[in-house]
């Protein structure tokens, strides 16, 4: 389970739901500075800054939720929505009570599309996590990690970008194993749906060489995914140690 993130102007105002958190056993990060990085990072940034965005982006790609504290106005908050909102976390507004409908409609309007009631209530801040972390939860076993090359500049967006499905499909399976080898054949019928045959076994071949020369193209080690010889792949154990987690 990943932490969660609240962005707040005061650390006192937040004691409290920080520890109802804890206390359902989330790890939380409570932070002014973070705030105050990503709004710095916001106006330095030009439109088509793409070294600003992955900044943000990687800032923020390890949070399952970002809660949005009272103490940021909205005029803040339509500012920093875009710009946090680049990976796929639940965003949460900090409200203490049901919103009315007019009040739903300026939230869709600021970029916010639920919010997070606090009553003082545990077992009431427990339901309400619980159904909207769910969507989240579902897609983190398709969270893998990758580790960077030293000395090499990493861009998980652009490598995202260049796989292809089955080659997603590869790395997808070799992670499911969590660090089991997993023979060609097996790796076959995942990628391919369908009984290996020499072909696709030669293609599937291919597709891990394909992975790793993107990884190494895109700053991230090519070790990552080794070769047993006589067994088949698997991601490597360093690869959760100190990686960039993809969402495939």
């Amino acid at each position: 389970m990943r932490p969660i993130l609240i962005l707040t102007k005061n650390l006192l105002i937040e004691q409290e739901l920080q520890q109802q958190l804890q206390h359902l056993n989330y790890e939380v990060l409570c932070s002014v500075e973070m705030l105050n990085q990503i709004k710095m990072s916001i106006q330095e940034m030009n439109i088509t800054d793409e070294n600003q965005r992955n900044f943000q982006k990687n800032l923020l790609i390890n949070y399952q939720a970002i809660i949005l504290s009272e103490t940021i106005s909205d005029n803040e908050i339509q500012e920093l929505v875009p710009n946090i909102q680049l990976n796929k976390q639940i965003l949460l507004r900090k409200l203490v009570e049901e919103p009315s409908k007019k009040e739903k409609e300026r939230l869709n309007d600021l970029g916010i599309i639920d919010w997070l009631l606090i009553d003082h209530s545990i077992n009431s801040l427990r339901e309400q996590l619980s159904e909207k972390l769910a969507i989240y939860q579902n897609e983190e076993s398709n969270i893998i990690f990758l580790y960077q090359e030293a000395g090499l500049p990493s861009d998980v967006v652009q490598l995202k970008r260049s796989l292809s499905k089955r080659e997603k499909a590869t790395l997808e399976c070799l992670f499911k194993a969590k660090g089991k080898v997993v023979s060609r054949e097996d790796l076959c019928t995942y990628v391919w749906n369908e009984t290996p045959s020499n072909s696709r076994l030669s293609q599937t071949s291919m597709l891990i060489k394909k992975i790793k020369k993107k990884m190494g193209k895109f700053g991230f080690n090519e070790e990552a995914i080794q070769t047993v010889w006589g067994e088949g792949y698997l991601l490597s154990d360093e690869v959760t140690e100190n990686g960039l987690p993809i969402s495939l």
